[in-house]
């Protein structure tokens, strides 16, 4: 296997222009997108949507988790503002690999306020390419066990036109035990703070058809917060949605930047993963200290609560986009499942099978992808 270059910016400038303007075409007005999440008279206030987690990854080979997921109204009467949401998961993975996890999200005051909340923990033993964070080093995978536990707050406030401002705090340890002494593996602390933004023009929190999103989150990590040394991570997003002829057929696509400057640390790099941003790829074999990814996905609710999907994207792990080109993409494609849990939110279970260059992987999940 060759070593890793660095992908071209022109083509990802451009390809970050048509997705905007796609999403700006077939934008709708109103908060949390101008869906109506109405309650009748009488229904019910309280959805759950659960599901097993088998998944298959050529690093954690089989695992199986859980999944379950709490949809409710902090006020009932409110018929602008979507559902908050309450969930649990875990798994644990053939090569003995473990995560436990819980998470709350908010929607409140006809959606005027947001909130995010997680935390977890968990040990994951992943492979990463040493070629990729120094030339000089052998060009293989080896592997690598990460223990952790994170805690995670987001904070968001409706300002203006459907821009959301706010605050992100986050916490987290990290162990990494590896053989060979190529990164540090001293237990680390690392806490972060920072300003995040989100313009939401899409017509649905959970599954949208029309419209677009973009965010931006800036994290700095530094001594004086009680990290262990000093970072900056910012996070790029932009996602759009657009209907191919009626409702039941939606083309959505999504562009991620993961960019870390100063002295990231191995445990903070931006790794390729199909569960974050490429499906195809296990995760912590591709990683740098930036990121950039395209996907787009084909949807297709072909009858009742079922439907299918089709995706393709690439990626690029590089230390600094700035001086990329194209030799070395990472694609990716797939197919996918679809099943309407809770028709009234659009809740989907999903299956996926991705594959990509050298590696595959399925993944069981409620929710799409994005």
């Amino acid at each position: 296997m060759k070593a890793r270059r660095r992908p071209s910016m022109g083509l990802l400038l451009v390809a970050l222009f048509l997705l905007t303007a796609t999403g700006e075409v077939r934008s709708q007005a109103g908060l949390a997108g101008g869906d109506s999440y109405a309650l009748a008279e009488g229904e019910r206030n309280l959805s759950f949507a659960g599901i097993p987690v088998p998944n298959y990854s050529e690093v954690l080979g089989f695992s199986l988790g859980v999944v379950g997921v709490a949809y409710y109204k902090l006020d009932r009467h409110d018929d602008v503002c979507p559902p908050s949401t309450t969930g649990l998961f875990g798994f644990y993975s053939e090569n003995n690999s473990w995560i436990g996890a819980a998470f709350q999200q908010i929607h409140y005051d006809r959606d005027r306020w947001r909130g995010i909340l997680a935390a977890g923990t968990g040990d994951i033993k992943y492979q990463f390419n040493p070629a990729a964070i120094d030339p000089g080093l052998p060009d293989l995978f080896l592997d690598y066990t990460t223990a952790t536990d994170f805690a995670f707050l987001e904070a968001s406030r409706l300002t203006w036109n459907h821009l959301y401002l706010g605050l992100d705090v986050v916490t987290w340890t990290a162990e990494v035990r590896l053989e060979q002494d190529l990164v540090e593996t001293e237990p680390q602390r690392y806490t972060g703070l920072g300003p995040m933004a989100e313009l939401d023009r899409a017509d649905h929190v959970f599954t949208p058809r029309h419209g677009w999103k973009a965010s931006s989150h800036y994290l700095i990590y530094d001594e004086s917060l009680g990290a262990d040394r000093n970072f900056t991570k910012l996070f790029l997003k932009l996602t759009g949605y657009t209907t191919l002829g009626d409702s039941t057929r939606v083309l959505a696509a999504r562009a991620l930047a993961e960019m870390g400057f100063g002295e990231v640390p191995f445990s903070s790099q931006a790794i390729v993963s199909g569960n974050r941003n490429l499906r195809g790829y296990s995760d912590g074999r591709y990683r740098a200290d930036q990121l950039m990814t395209f996907e787009a996905e084909y949807r297709w609710n072909f009858w009742h609560r079922w439907g299918a999907t089709t995706f393709a994207g690439v990626a690029f792990a590089v230390d600094d986009l700035a001086k990329a080109s194209l030799d070395d993409a990472l694609p990716g494609g797939g197919i996918g499942l679809r099943y309407c849990m809770i028709q009234k939110y659009r809740i989907n279970a999903r299956v996926d099978y991705g594959w990509g260059d050298g590696d595959q992987a399925i993944y069981f999940s409620i929710g799409e992808a994005y």
